[in-house]
């Protein structure tokens, strides 16, 4: 079916404004940056709906300022879709970015319309559109993380729609002058109008799949993460230590874990507060994290209680490790200390995997003794479960 341009533009302005004002009206029940992520690729939506019902009723009074203004919004519109896709991956935003670039794609029509002519603007905003779709299919095919299907089929349909409008740009530099409020309608505008209304229709829906699979993962992490420190959960923390255990009994690999616990927090609280106390827990999580390698883990599994996993590490390097761990929080926050009158230090117990674990709960056990010991011994220092109770560690 080979329907006239202005027809097409008219229904690419109906699922504009239906998926614009749809999402919108849905984005208040997702987190804070899927929220804005939803907002931003509903209001592109609508930016879009009012330039191609612009561009199809253009025509009669003042064409001059309607062409730059359909044009304008058009590539305002999918610049907001740019940066609803950063919204979703939590990136930064620089929320006048679509604003400026639909200013000055109107502005340059403007000029070209003075100087040149319709084809000239045609050419102008095909390299646009062209390189929005293609700096969005950048950054969900390349820069996204945890992609699924629907940022793949999302990156494709940009990139291949970033191609269908090179090929109206092209076509743009041989085509022949036309009347201002006359809307181009050769095949190559047909066919890109077609295509963009289909990119629409495809392109909210898997957009809206896109927000889905990042809301799930949001609340992934909510299931599992500590609300205060942003550490593991005792409950998450102690899943990936039952996982971690049966690898390195399995492949007769190095297991180490800690417990840290702050000294004396309960006079902390009661000298300073305990909102105090909860920026000291945060403070503290913050300095193991910065500590620890990418592939441990840090759980709050109590009040001002962690546990940290550390695969592929034997006892040696366990306890060098909890060392400068303790020393970084002794010296990192003193000044924090100062602030509300107290000492800040933490004690840590330690325990590597042997023969004689059969559970990782005996992990957990032999590292909280430990930590007894540190703790009777004067506090502020780093105990391992005695090694002569145990043998050397398993290996392959």
């Amino acid at each position: 079916m080979d329907f006239e341009t202005t027809f097409i533009a008219q229904v690419i302005t109906v699922i504009g404004f239906a998926v614009g004002l749809s999402i919108a009206v849905a984005s208040g029940r997702y987190p804070y940056h899927i929220r804005n992520s939803l907002r931003a690729y509903a209001y592109g939506k609508l930016l879009l709906g009012s330039a191609f019902l612009i561009a199809g009723l253009r025509g009669g009074a003042a064409p001059e300022l309607l062409v730059p203004l359909a044009n304008g919004l058009g590539v305002a519109g999918l610049a907001m879709n740019y940066t609803s896709v950063r919204h979703l991956q939590n990136r930064p935003v620089r929320r006048l970015m679509p604003v400026a670039v639909g200013l000055a794609v109107a502005l340059a029509c403007s000029l070209l319309l003075l100087v040149g002519g319709i084809s000239h603007v045609r050419i102008l905003t095909s390299f646009a559109t062209s390189a929005i779709l293609l700096v969005i299919a950048f950054e969900v095919l390349v820069r996204y993380e945890d992609r699924g299907i629907p940022h793949y089929v999302t990156g494709l349909l940009s990139a291949t729609l970033a191609v269908v409008y090179l090929v109206r740009m092209g076509a743009g530099m041989v085509q022949g002058e036309m009347p201002v409020d006359q809307m181009v309608d050769d095949r190559v505008e047909r066919v890109t109008f077609q295509l963009s209304m289909l990119g629409t229709v495809m392109g909210a829906i898997n957009y809206v799949l896109m927000a889905s699979d990042e809301f799930n993962r949001e609340l992934t992490k909510l299931a599992h993460t500590d609300g205060l420190t942003g550490s593991l959960n005792r409950r998450r923390l102690f899943e990936l230590g039952e996982v971690e255990f049966r690898r390195a009994r399995r492949h007769g690999r190095d297991l180490t874990v800690l417990v840290l616990d702050i000294d004396r927090f309960k006079a902390v609280n009661d000298r300073a507060g305990h909102p105090f106390g909860d920026r000291v827990i945060q403070a503290v999580a913050d300095c193991c994290a910065a500590q620890i390698r990418r592939e441990d883990s840090v759980g709050r599994i109590g009040g001002e209680e962690f546990a940290i996993l550390l695969p592929e590490t034997g006892v040696e390097a366990g306890r060098l490790l909890a060392e400068r761990l303790r020393s970084a929080i002794e010296r990192q926050l003193a000044q924090l200390g100062a602030e509300g009158g107290v000492t800040v230090t933490c004690s840590i117990g330690g325990v590597s995997l042997t023969r004689e674990h059969s559970e990782f709960s005996d992990l957990m056990a032999q590292s909280d003794s430990a930590l007894y010991d540190a703790k009777h011994a004067g506090r502020n220092q780093v105990r391992f479960y005695p090694a002569v109770a145990l043998t050397p560690a398993l290996h392959a």
